[in-house]
């Protein structure tokens, strides 16, 4: 589990399942992100978020905020493959209910998330990447202080290439090294 002041980014449970599939369900939300799930392909997700974190991968984390205990959506980590043009690679990304948006909450939960990334799986670098049209979590990218790739657009691979959010900037962070006194 990763703490923050509000947050805790912790491994998904059975009951979560209901809950990612109203934040699925909402086509505001999946707008950027490949388009609605069904309650079965959010039961499978969960299930395979489950299995990954049993084995210790870095997966994207059940979202709950700490003092009621809702669950706001799903930020974290994911291993990216070489069908990725920088990858294989790491991302950090966040999904929020919309309700949740606007406060915050996707910054601090993936600021926790890249510090884990940096400190624990010591990370040389993690990506971050969303539709050309996305500025939401464009801005969330710019307020961890991530760095725009120039010339890093490309066609997500798992979308059709008429799809209208195909085409995806790149961000990324560096882990920062300390510097050596002279």
């Amino acid at each position: 589990m990763i703490a923050t002041d509000r947050l805790k980014l912790r491994a998904w449970r059975e009951a979560d399942k209901p809950l990612l599939g109203v934040i699925h369900a909402d086509p505001e939300v999946m707008q950027f992100l490949g388009g609605m799930k069904t309650a079965s392909e959010t039961s499978d997700i969960v299930e395979q978020l489950m299995r990954l974190s049993e084995v210790g991968e870095p997966i994207f984390w059940a979202a709950e905020r700490i003092g009621d205990g809702a669950l706001l959506g799903a930020v974290g980590l994911h291993r990216l493959g070489t069908d990725f043009p920088f990858g294989p690679a790491l991302e950090v990304g966040w999904r929020l209910a919309r309700d949740h948006w606007g406060k915050g909450y996707a910054t601090e939960a993936a600021r926790a998330a890249l510090d884990y990334a940096f400190g624990s799986l010591d990370a040389p670098r993690v990506y971050s990447f969303t539709a050309l049209a996305n500025t939401r979590s464009e801005a969330v990218m710019q307020r961890l202080g991530m760095k725009k790739i120039e010339g890093g657009e490309f066609a997500h691979p798992d979308l059709l290439p008429t799809d209208p959010s195909s085409m995806h900037m790149l961000y990324v962070a560096e882990r920062m090294v300390p510097q050596s006194g002279t």
